[in-house]
């Protein structure tokens, strides 16, 4: 019995560390779009959801993986898309938009509602970075703080 429960035990944390799927949401963007997250993965789509202050530090990391997003452009178009959320919601779409386009990310998505939580993937970072796809929808790459270009273009 002892053998038993170890053996579900390891699959068990097995499946949590590396089998983490997205949490759905339905809710407008910062244009009054309607988006259901499941929807779009459900179409083939790759989303790269990245959670902002906004602040400096959020800055580098953010644009790195916007850089990675539009290289995706040519090879795939339409195909990968980036999704900049607020953190917590309390930041109005005009300053979440006016950040996002003087710091050379206009090319995105813009979410400030709190449906959309970083939470949902384990701890806060500033930015927080994962990449969402498949109709399994799956997390293929989550970050706190920074991103790895490689690691990033990787899981797209």
């Amino acid at each position: 019995m002892k053998k038993l429960v170890l053996v579900f035990l390891v699959a068990l944390f097995s499946y949590v560390a590396n089998g983490q799927t997205a949490t759905n949401f339905t809710c407008n963007d910062c244009t009054g779009v309607s988006h259901t997250l499941f929807d779009e993965l459900d179409a083939g789509n790759v989303i790269v959801l990245c959670w902002v202050m906004p602040c400096g530090s959020c800055i580098g990391p953010t644009l790195t993986t916007y850089n990675v997003v539009q290289s995706f452009a040519t090879t795939h178009p339409g195909r990968v898309k980036m999704y900049i959320a607020d953190d917590y919601a309390n930041t109005s779409c005009t300053s979440l938009t006016s950040w996002c386009n003087s710091n050379g990310f206009a090319n995105t998505t813009k979410f400030s509602n709190a449906s959309i939580k970083m939470s949902d993937y384990g701890t806060a970072g500033m930015p927080k970075i994962v990449v969402l796809g498949n109709t399994t929808h799956h997390v293929y790459y989550n970050s706190n703080n920074t991103v790895n270009a490689t690691n990033l273009s990787n899981a797209i």
